[in-house]
């Protein structure tokens, strides 16, 4: 119906990025807007093999992301992380001059930025999202 062959739809369906033409093609085939056809899926599937087969390590990263409310299943609620800890611990670190303490507040909140930015990455590696 949306004239699309079908392995461009099996690449889209599989995750890859889909042109602006096939997505006005399939839009029109579905009667809806491309904007429902680029929005983000909202849950991480756990039971795949593909998840089950991630070092522990990272997975307990998402421990929760079942949990919508919560954010942790999308990559756009990460990386604001990322930037709201980095801009609260640049903002800290000149109050370093008052107190010490602020210092390691700015530099904690700095790391874990940093941390933040690692998961998103290596999720984006893995293709979770």
């Amino acid at each position: 119906m949306s004239g699309l062959s079908v392995r461009t739809i099996q690449r889209i369906e599989g995750g890859s990025r889909a042109s602006v033409e096939s997505l006005k093609s399939l839009a029109a085939a579905l009667e809806t807007s491309v904007s429902t056809l680029e929005q983000e899926i909202v849950a991480i599937d756990k039971t795949s093999p593909k998840w089950k087969s991630l070092p522990l390590l990272f997975r307990l990263n998402f421990v929760g992301s079942e949990i919508g409310w919560f954010g942790l299943s999308r990559r756009e609620h990460w990386a604001k992380g990322e930037r709201k800890t980095a801009i609260f611990g640049l903002a800290l670190l000149p109050f370093g001059l008052f107190d010490p303490g602020f210092i390691v507040g700015g530099l904690l909140m700095l790391n874990i930025a940093y941390s933040l930015s690692l998961v998103t990455r290596k999720a984006d590696q893995y293709s979770i999202w």
